[in-house]
């Protein structure tokens, strides 16, 4: 019994998965690469034929030119087509770095040898037997039948070694630059990316205080509501409890959203007017699509805060807090707009929108910013006739954002 045979699907498994290895190898190569392979391809024919027809002796004919401009340009495709496709696969085997000289440098000879082979037997094939002779007065009457078929494509193939190592080592270089920036790019990525964690950190520590001076004025209102009327000073309690509800979940967890931090903002804001005989009067507007999008935490509540002061004394009849995608030619951006009435003076050395300004810009560099501007008051009822407006922009990177 012949056992050989079972064995044969076996054996060749592993050549079906090295060829099938190389096929996907320059299968993704593209069509850009392509498309300069077959510009080079052009080039060198038109060089090639200039130098036969300029080379030519006076007396042979144009006709007999055309077979060997037809077989020079066959030889020149198929090296550039073995070239490429010989460093598609060297270049993507995976094998370590150290290696990938070795790998490229075996490629490039089994592509040479393979070229040699191929026109050698493509051309007498196609167009039979070429008398280079035609070329030169000095090879007319004599013997070339001895002369060794490999001698023939010498030139041929001594041209693609030496052109070839050099467009190896232009891609090898190319591949390594990519490479280098690719790395750069990472490294910048992490680094922004430590830079933001450990920023986020220290906003968490931040919030983990939640402001003690307002609690500790929240309960001595609180306190005081229940000596004159225990309804309102239940009242009062209760929009404090609810806060703090809204507050202590965010104190462990990481980053926050524009939906998260208006609903603090909202239950600070009814605490405050609790406090004050129901002022500020409040409107707070999120756009239902935004809802999700990424905000850092500790920046608008201590943003609103400031603008509508903070303790036992009124500092303010309105506070307004709208939320908005805006659509510039660029990237998407978020924007927020506060406005209170009658508000403080904006100031660029005030030392919280400093800090927010700082927050901002280490989270999203000079693509986040904040103005702060004083307006007049229409409607006289509103306060002293002007308001303090604060606008925060910052990239909208939630998921979301082609629909926010």
């Amino acid at each position: 019994m012949n056992t050989a045979t079972p064995a044969l699907p076996g054996a060749l498994g592993p050549l079906r998965a090295t060829l099938g290895a190389w096929f996907h190898a320059i299968a993704s190569l593209g069509p850009q690469a392509w498309k300069w392979a077959g510009l080079i391809t052009l080039f060198e024919t038109i060089l090639n034929c200039a130098l036969l027809v300029g080379g030519r002796r006076p007396s042979v004919s144009l006709e007999a030119v055309i077979p060997l401009c037809v077989a020079a340009s066959m030889s020149g495709a198929v090296q550039v087509v073995l070239g490429l496709c010989a460093w598609a696969i060297a270049d993507r085997a995976g094998v370590v770095p150290d290696r990938r000289a070795r790998r490229l440098a075996v490629a490039l000879l089994a592509a040479v040898l393979l070229e040699v082979v191929l026109v050698s037997a493509l051309t007498p094939a196609l167009f039979g037997h070429l008398n280079w002779c035609v070329m030169s007065e000095e090879c007319i009457g004599k013997d070339w039948s001895k002369v060794p078929w490999w001698l023939w494509c010498i030139e041929d193939s001594g041209q693609m070694l030496v052109f070839g190592a050099l467009a190896f080592a232009w891609l090898e270089m190319h591949r390594r630059g990519d490479e280098t920036d690719q790395r750069l790019l990472a490294t910048q990525q992490e680094r922004a990316r430590l830079r933001r964690s450990a920023f986020d950190a220290r906003l968490t520590a931040m919030r983990a205080r939640i402001d003690p001076q307002f609690l500790f004025d929240s309960l001595a209102d609180v306190q005081a509501a229940y000596a004159i009327d225990k309804a309102r000073g239940a009242a009062t309690l209760d929009l404090l409890i609810a806060y703090l509800r809204t507050a202590l979940p965010r104190l462990r967890a990481e980053g926050s959203t524009v939906g998260a931090e208006a609903e603090l903002v909202e239950a600070w804001l009814a605490v405050l007017a609790a406090r004050r005989n129901g002022h500020p009067a409040r409107q707070i507007g999120v756009d239902p699509d935004c809802l999700n999008a990424p905000f850092p935490a500790t920046v608008l509540l201590p943003l609103v805060q400031w603008a509508a002061g903070e303790g036992s004394q009124p500092g303010c009849n309105q506070v307004s807090l709208q939320v908005q995608r805006l659509r510039p030619e660029g990237a998407p951006r978020l924007q927020v707009r506060l406005r209170v009435a009658p508000g403080r003076s904006c100031s660029e050395d005030d030392a919280e929108l400093r800090r927010i300004r700082e927050r901002l810009r280490a989270m999203y560099g000079e693509a986040a910013g904040l103005t702060c501007a004083r307006e007049a008051v229409q409607d006289g009822r509103a306060g002293s006739g002007s308001a303090t407006v604060v606008t925060l922009l910052w990239p909208d990177e939630g998921p979301d954002s082609s629909r926010c």
